[in-house]
């Protein structure tokens, strides 16, 4: 796990604002992907499309900000463990598909129960997953303009 800054500061250009939230593409300033911080963003890989591609991404605009499309702003960008998501995003479903349709194959042995409850778990699961996201996941937000 790395010990670097939950959050960290960039530079962008608004693309779209819509409803309070904009698409923002990051402006790479030199040495980009060698801070500390860039060990646990990984956004200068995210979008697959090379070195030299933009990245873009949805921010919140903060309140008493205001944005248009061309503006620099500042983005301030929370940070996740891309690993740590990974192993949430697909080992927590699965263990509970498993863990659940196991647990009532054990308890009725009805195969109908089995896929409800482990379809069910699922659901839950995803459901955990959002509210997970939403407090500690990944997050950008246009602090203010430049």
């Amino acid at each position: 796990m790395s010990s670097g800054p939950e959050f960290h500061v960039e530079t962008a250009k608004v693309v779209e604002v819509w409803r309070g939230r904009a698409i923002v593409e990051l402006e790479k300033p030199a040495g980009a992907g060698e801070r500390p911080e860039c060990a646990r963003c990984g956004l200068c890989v995210a979008t697959g499309r090379g070195a030299d591609a933009p990245v873009e991404l949805r921010a919140e605009i903060a309140p008493g900000v205001t944005a248009a499309p061309g503006d620099r702003v500042e983005v301030r960008l929370r940070l996740t463990s891309p690993g740590k998501a990974a192993v949430l995003l697909l080992g927590l479903p699965l263990v509970a598909f498993l863990g659940a349709a196991f647990l009532a194959n054990w308890l009725w042995r009805s195969e109908a129960v089995t896929v409800a409850c482990g379809f069910g778990a699922l659901f839950l699961a995803f459901l955990a997953l959002m509210a997970y996201d939403r407090a500690r996941g990944a997050q950008a937000v246009v602090t203010r303009k430049l």
